[in-house]
C-alpha cells in the first residue's frame, strides 16, 4: 500500500512538473510579441474574435495563410505594402490562427468555408480577389462554389493537391486526435512538434534556399503556434487528421470565376502534376511558376511574386 501511495505521488509531482514546463514553454514562445500590429481589427464572429488588419485602397483583395498550426497572416508581410497601392487589402487570421481565437472544437472545412463568407459580408462588404496560401485554398474553393457572385479572381500560391484535399479521418486519426486534445500529455506532444527546433526543420523544408530562413521568421511562426496556450493545439490535431480537408473538384470544374495557380518549382511535390490536375478539371486555370521558391514564394522571393500577382489582378 505503501508503495502504491509513493507511485501515485510521484505520478503527481510528475504531472504538475510537466503542467508547469508546457505553461513555462507557452510563455516564452509568445514573450517577444512578434505578431504585435499597429493596425490590427477584430470582427467578432460566432465562435471568436478574428484577427485581421486592412490598409490601402481600390478593389478588394482577401489574403489567407496556410493551414499549418504556425501559420498566421504574417506569412503575407512582404506583399502587403505593394499590394496596398492598388487594392484595398484585408489580412485575415482564420479562426484557431495566428492572433484570433482559437476554441476548443474540431475545425473543418465547413467552419473555415462559413467564416470566409461571413467576413466578406460583414466586413469587406464588397465583391472580392483572393489570396490564399496552401491547402486554405480549398476553403475559399468551396465558399465561391456556394456564392460565386462575391468572389473575383481566385489566385492560389501552391494549392493542396486533390488527393491530400480529399483525405477523410480514419479511426486511427480519430485516436490520434483525441490523444493530441489530452490535457497535458497531447499538450506536451503538441510543444514538442512546434518546438523551435522543429519549427526551424519545417521552414527549412519549406525554403528553397535555407540563408532565406532567418531566426525573426522562426520566432514568429513559434509564437503563431504558442499563442492562446494549449487551445492552439486544436487546430494541428484537426489538421494533422484530416478533418479540416474537403474534396474540392466538382467545384473547380464549375466554378466559372478566374483562377491562377502560383507554384514555386522547388514545392515537395510534383508542382507541375498539381497544377495539370487543377486544368484537367478546369481548363481556363491559368498558372505561373516562380523559380528557386518552394512553399513560400511569397516570403522568399516576394518581388517573383508580386510581379506575377501583378499581371493576374487587374
Amino acid at each position: 500500500m505503501k508503495k502504491f501511495s509513493q507511485k501515485i505521488l510521484l505520478i503527481g509531482f510528475g504531472t504538475c512538473l510537466l503542467f508547469l514546463y508546457n505553461r513555462l514553454i507557452f510563455s516564452l514562445a509568445t514573450i517577444k510579441e512578434k505578431l504585435y500590429h499597429s493596425r490590427a481589427h477584430y470582427y467578432q464572429w460566432k465562435f471568436g474574435k478574428i484577427f485581421y488588419t486592412v490598409q490601402g485602397k481600390g478593389s478588394c483583395l482577401l489574403l489567407i495563410h496556410d493551414t499549418s498550426a504556425d501559420s498566421s497572416s504574417y506569412e503575407f508581410n512582404k506583399l502587403v505594402d505593394t499590394l496596398a497601392k492598388k487594392h484595398r487589402v484585408y489580412v485575415i487570421d482564420l479562426i484557431g490562427y495566428g492572433k484570433s481565437d482559437k476554441p476548443k472544437i474540431t475545425y473543418t472545412a465547413y467552419l473555415f468555408v462559413q467564416l470566409l463568407l461571413d467576413f466578406r459580408k460583414n466586413v469587406i462588404r464588397e465583391k472580392t480577389s483572393v489570396l490564399t496560401s496552401g491547402r486554405s485554398n480549398a476553403y475559399v474553393t468551396m465558399a465561391c462554389f456556394q456564392n460565386p457572385d462575391v468572389f473575383n479572381s481566385l489566385l492560389f500560391i501552391n494549392p493542396g493537391s486533390f488527393d491530400v484535399l480529399s483525405k477523410n479521418p480514419k479511426r486511427k486519426d480519430k485516436l490520434n486526435k483525441f490523444l493530441i486534445e489530452l490535457p497535458i500529455i497531447g499538450t506536451s506532444f503538441y510543444n514538442m512538434m512546434f518546438s523551435r527546433l522543429m519549427i526551424r526543420r519545417s521552414l527549412k523544408d519549406k525554403f528553397y534556399n535555407p540563408m532565406h530562413l532567418k531566426t525573426s521568421y522562426i520566432d514568429t511562426f513559434r509564437e503563431a503556434a504558442h499563442l492562446s496556450g494549449s487551445a492552439s493545439k486544436y487546430t494541428y490535431a484537426s489538421d494533422l487528421c484530416h478533418f479540416n480537408n474537403v474534396n474540392i473538384k466538382e467545384a473547380i470544374s464549375k466554378i466559372n470565376n478566374n483562377i491562377f495557380i502560383i507554384q514555386g518549382t522547388r514545392t515537395n511535390g510534383d508542382f507541375e502534376a498539381v497544377i495539370n490536375d487543377y486544368k484537367h478539371l478546369n481548363p481556363a486555370i491559368e498558372s505561373s511558376s516562380i523559380d528557386r521558391a518552394k512553399n513560400y514564394p511569397h516570403i522568399e522571393k516576394p518581388e517573383s511574386t508580386l510581379e506575377v500577382l501583378m499581371v493576374y489582378l487587374h
